[in-house]
């Protein structure tokens, strides 16, 4: 009898000794990893303004980790490799009820201007979160104007359960046009310009001085007070000093989509007299203002806006404020 229980206790001690050297605690169970930025699976804006032609490209990195949290460790027990993938799973159902409610459907990013990483990255053991990796955007290529969303799934841990509840975020990225800082317009005057209604918008209105006023409210219109001159109608800029342009921003009329400039030509000048062309561009019917980028950089103390065609087809056209960058 004394025999078999000393056998017995031989057993036990062995069993523990090598417990001891498992690799898993038996509060694995306990352990569920998350995504970091899944908050219930809710959608997250992201924002990236966008980089016109002539400003340097900037690819936006989006980070994307995961988090190790349970009662059974403190922190990583070993290095626990997690991977992250695009899930479009829910796609169909998620815009069907956007659209039950009214509101506009995602729009997939396209690839050539987005790129998801591949491989995994690793919760170090003893750590609680694990290394950042990226999504990228390129800000050159994408464009305003567009709902797209990115699905993100924490697809896999390592052995480890994954907490379904935050395991997913839905990235809408909203996308800003570019900034330049406005060249200072104090000294700005009127060069020329072909048409502008003196009489029938009243004493603080109508004339192309309004265009560089600094107010909504006011604008320079073409005449229809005793006639209606036809397109082309242009209106010309001295700035008094020469200034390297890379493009305009020209706001419309406030509330006037019919006549709102639709087609404008641009070209630059430094003598007011010899003129290169600057660009053709289309624009919006809209009261926000409108920016007009350049292909290139001009040079010159000069600028000249050709109206080529309206929204409405109409012969007269106006601009609530005019300026540069």
């Amino acid at each position: 009898m004394k025999k078999l229980l000393l056998y017995t206790l031989l057993a036990g001690i062995g069993a523990a000794g090598c417990k001891k050297e498992n690799a898993f605690s038996e509060n694995d169970g306990d352990v569920r990893i998350y995504m970091s930025q899944a908050i219930n699976g809710a959608f997250t804006d992201i924002t990236v303004n966008r980089r016109a032609p002539l400003q340097s490209d900037s690819a936006y990195a989006f980070d994307l980790n995961a988090f190790f949290a349970g009662s059974g460790f403190a922190s990583a027990p070993r290095d626990v490799t997690v991977n992250f993938d695009l899930d479009y799973s829910k796609w169909d159902s998620i815009n069907t009820a956007r659209a039950n409610a009214g509101q506009p459907a995602f729009e997939r990013i396209p690839d050539n201007i987005f790129v998801f990483p591949k491989g995994g990255t690793v919760i170090k053991k003893g750590s609680t979160i694990s290394n950042n990796i990226a999504f990228t955007i390129n800000a050159k290529l994408i464009e305003e104007g567009h709902n797209y969303m990115i699905p993100v799934r924490l697809s896999s841990a390592d052995g480890y359960s994954i907490n379904g509840a935050q395991s997913i975020t839905y990235f809408v990225v909203k996308v800003t046009p570019p900034v330049y800082p406005e060249i200072s317009r104090a000294a700005w005057t009127i060069a020329e310009v072909d048409s502008e209604e003196a009489n029938g918008e009243g004493p603080n209105n109508g004339r192309a001085i309004f265009a560089l006023d600094g107010l909504l409210n006011t604008f320079w219109h073409t005449q229809w007070d005793g006639g209606e001159p036809p397109l082309p109608h242009h209106i010309s800029i001295d700035m008094h000093a020469s200034n390297t342009l890379s493009g305009l921003y020209l706001t419309a009329r406030q509330n006037a989509p019919n006549g709102a400039p639709k087609t404008v030509t641009v070209e630059v000048s430094a003598n007011g007299t010899t003129w290169q062309n600057a660009g053709t561009y289309q624009l919006q019917a809209i009261n926000a203002r409108q920016p007009v980028f350049f292909t290139q950089q001009f040079s010159g103390r000069y600028f000249k806006v050709t109206v080529t065609a309206t929204h409405g087809n109409t012969n007269i056209t106006f601009f609530a404020e005019i300026s540069a960058f």
